[in-house]
């Protein structure tokens, strides 16, 4: 029997992955991370009504609850470089950052004080065995797949770490919440970045980063002016609706973005196709190499084949295949099979 912490989100993967273990007769213990200021709101991971959920599942499942504050660290680890990134024009994902830096190090260090053998999470993916050693791999149910996210996690964290609903699918998770009659076991899942009210990104940056926000130009792939903008955080590569720049023949998109002039770039769909992906902050498994892979540029993309090159802590990408709206900041991860490799934060794409 093994003492495990389950990192409980209020949210019913969590709370099956908390059950799965209870019956499996380990020791269980649930933590939930306060993780930023919250009022009443359903549907916010970690929020206040979240980590009432959460402290439910456990008081059903007669296990202990823990809370554990963690809204400095958050602040500092995830939502400052979340900002700092989109000031830069890049766009980030929050979620790597969390669970590389807050849930499977400081979490982990946390409840090991405690003399937890395992920290388990709700997460889809699995853990394998390869060449002697844990590996990452995806969680059975294609659809919910959260490898993407864990893609640098280490050998060392993944031979501490369970993830009890991988090998279900979504399906599953929720018809055995209601078998264990869990007070989660209908709660709907969070689509949006946990801290940022309605997932309206620009009015989040506009409060934190204002200075960011300096007016400029919307230009065409000619470099001529077709509009004006209030500030480069609000756009994305890929992205289409809110740029106000009707008119001209078919949709437009953005290509690129540039604060240093305070510039969007925009193009038709065709535009945003990129074939070479060139990827920094590389977290990998094995030697340099070249090798044929699969690649995913974005959580829930469907991964491409790829001639995937690593040299000197440097990863490019050769895709087989286009892809359409890549954007810097955003992690590829590279596969192989179902294992993943490794991966690192999208630099350029062209």
């Amino acid at each position: 029997m093994a003492r495990v912490f389950v990192a409980m989100s209020g949210g019913v993967d969590s709370s099956v992955a908390a059950a799965l273990l209870v019956r499996a007769g380990h020791d269980v213990t649930g933590v939930t991370m306060q993780l930023w200021p919250s009022g009443d709101a359903e549907g916010g991971c970690c929020s206040v009504d979240a980590t009432r959920d959460a402290k439910r599942v456990c008081d059903s499942l007669g296990i202990a609850h823990y809370t554990l504050n963690f809204r400095e660290f958050f602040e500092t680890a995830v939502i400052e470089p979340f900002c700092e990134e989109y000031a830069a024009g890049r766009t980030p994902n929050p979620c790597i950052v969390c669970n590389d830096i807050v849930k499977f190090e400081e979490l982990w260090r946390r409840v090991a004080l405690q003399d937890a053998d395992y920290l388990a999470t709700g997460h889809y993916a699995r853990i394998v065995g390869r060449d002697g050693r844990s590996r990452l791999a995806r969680g059975l149910d294609a659809s919910k797949d959260q490898s993407y996210f864990l893609y640098r996690m280490s050998r060392d964290q993944l031979d501490r770490t369970l993830f009890p609903v991988g090998d279900l699918a979504k399906r599953e998770v929720r018809s055995l919440a209601r078998e264990f009659g869990l007070p989660t076991a209908d709660r709907a899942e969070s689509q949006e970045i946990c801290f940022v009210p309605g997932g309206d990104v620009g009015a989040f940056l506009r409060q934190r980063r204002p200075e960011a926000f300096v007016p400029g130009e919307i230009v065409d792939a000619t470099g001529q002016p077709i509009g004006t903008h209030r500030g480069t955080p609000s756009f994305t590569v890929g992205q289409r609706r809110g740029l106000g720049v009707g008119g001209g023949e078919g949709r437009r998109y953005v290509t690129a973005v540039d604060p240093a002039s305070a510039t969007v770039t925009v193009g038709p769909r065709l535009s945003l196709r990129v074939s070479r992906i060139s990827v920094r902050d590389v977290v990998w498994t094995g030697d340099e190499c070249e090798a044929e892979l699969d690649v995913a540029v974005r959580y829930g993309s469907r991964p491409v084949a790829a001639t995937v090159s690593l040299y000197h802590g440097a990863v490019t990408a050769e895709l087989h295949e286009p892809v359409e709206g890549v954007a810097p900041g955003q992690a590829l991860v590279a596969y192989d099979g179902d294992v993943v490799v490794g991966g690192g934060v999208i630099e350029e794409a062209r």
